[in-house]
């Protein structure tokens, strides 16, 4: 078969994901497998980067300890050759750390996403078929002793799938390691297999099922896959462009998808932009326009919204999208002054993945952690993370809209939430589909 790779049932992204330091890092951020199958005397100068020992040995009798680096020459494409290697040190021994300009797909480079940003990227769970001698444990979540499916532990480490499967930790009910796969090859073992995903994709699909349902629908999920066990299914789904060009036998790294890896419940720089927008400031005078100067709040006298009542505005505004919102504020003085409430119910129906609007639905523990970490400490925490539900009232809905919109380019882990959001969308309407034909 050769080298397959398993990837997360639920966004489609691998799970051996590299990342390259950048050259003010500590070696803890780089990660993964980063062989260097280029030649350090012929590529990589053009773009900032260098290499250094990995092991940092001096050589007898040096004067200091400073880390041995190579910077290969500024060579153009056309100039450089594939021929030799001028180093005594074989090629495991040398990092590879990203220039401001680096390419190079085997890892995302490190100025363009940051490690915090990227927690929790290579590891993954399974959902597995409960066996007949199935006993409940104390780390079970209700959907685990209620339904037909368990929790595995946790695992850092991927195999192809020509390899082997993954081991995790802890050893819940009694399985140290999971048959990991995407694709049921053999229907009369089906219950050997367990659905692989990111711990934190997992989250995102209770909430969406949650946003849909009205409570949390694991067994759907399960019951989906399937339904769809075939390689065709797994492949056919519909993906974000950016995932289906990264997905090639080995994950490719492409400079613009690195927010594919951000993880999507922990986003660096969210919790300080929703405090930011806890007052609500809105009044019915003059009020600021987008340019910073002032704009009376008194409609003018040719303004046909200006005769229509209260009640009538508010049901036109409701069915707006923030974007046709933004423009009437432009069109018309009457709809500077928003009604809150009304920023509130679009802000829930459109953008329903920020779903600290609407859900104080605490995240898993098993979304906080990995298994260096469970086997570091001998031992779990049950505890979830709580989240903080935003106060209807208390905040600033418009505003909540427009620091997003203002910094959407640097809240990687909220693409990548948009993205994961859209696929469990996308699951959901094939288990109402299949409910409707009586399979589910």
């Amino acid at each position: 078969m050769g080298y397959s790779e398993v990837l997360c049932h639920i966004c489609g992204v691998s799970f051996n994901i590299n990342r390259s330091r950048t050259d003010n890092e500590p070696r803890s951020a780089a990660w993964g497998y980063q062989t260097l199958a280029m030649n350090p005397e012929n590529s990589h100068g053009r773009w900032g980067c260098y290499y250094v020992k990995r092991d940092g040995v001096q050589d007898p009798g040096a004067a200091s300890l400073e880390t041995v680096k190579y910077v290969p020459p500024r060579m153009e494409p056309e100039d450089s050759s594939d021929d030799g290697w001028t180093s005594d040190t074989p090629d495991d021994e040398w990092e590879h750390i990203a220039g401001p300009e680096c390419d190079w797909t085997g890892a995302y480079n490190g100025n363009h996403i940051s490690a915090e940003a990227m927690k929790h990227c290579q590891t993954s769970q399974c959902l597995v078929p409960k066996g007949g001698d199935w006993q409940p444990e104390r780390s079970d979540q209700e959907f685990e002793t209620s339904g037909k499916f368990f929790l595995s532990g946790l695992s850092d480490d991927m195999p192809s799938r020509d390899i082997g499967w993954p081991s995790v930790s802890p050893a819940r009910h009694g399985m140290d390691d999971v048959r990991a796969e995407n694709i049921i090859w053999d229907a009369e073992d089906a219950d050997e297999y367990g659905m692989p995903f990111h711990p934190a994709c997992f989250e995102i699909f209770k909430r969406a099922s949650l946003y849909r349902y009205g409570s949390v629908d694991v067994e759907c999920l399960m019951k989906w896959w399937r339904l769809e066990p075939e390689y065709e299914d797994f492949h056919g789904f519909p993906r974000h462009p950016a995932v289906k060009q990264a997905a090639e036998q080995w994950w490719s790294h492409e400079r613009g998808g690195e927010f594919l890896v951000a993880n999507p419940c922990f986003v660096p720089g969210l919790d300080d932009l929703l405090q930011s927008t806890q007052s609500v400031e809105h009044t019915l005078g003059n009020q600021s326009s987008p340019s910073g100067s002032i704009v009376s709040t008194e409609p003018a006298p040719s303004d046909p919204f200006s005769r229509l009542p209260s009640e009538m505005i508010r049901e036109i505004l409701i069915h707006l999208s923030f974007k046709d919102l933004a423009n009437l504020r432009l069109t018309s003085r009457v709809f500077l002054h928003l009604p809150n409430t009304v920023m509130y119910e679009v802000t829930v129906r459109d953008t329903p993945w920020l779903y600290e609007a609407w859900s104080s639905l605490p995240i898993s523990f098993w979304a906080t952690t990995t298994q260096a970490e469970i086997e570091r400490r001998g031992s779990i925490s049950t505890t979830p993370h709580p989240v903080k539900l935003l106060g209807k009232g208390e905040t600033d809905w418009l505003r909540l809209q427009m620091e997003v919109s203002k910094n959407w380019k640097t809240m990687l882990g909220l693409q990548n939430r948009r993205r994961i959001w859209d696929d469990c969308q996308e699951i959901l309407n094939r288990v109402d589909k299949y409910r409707k034909q009586g399979k589910i």
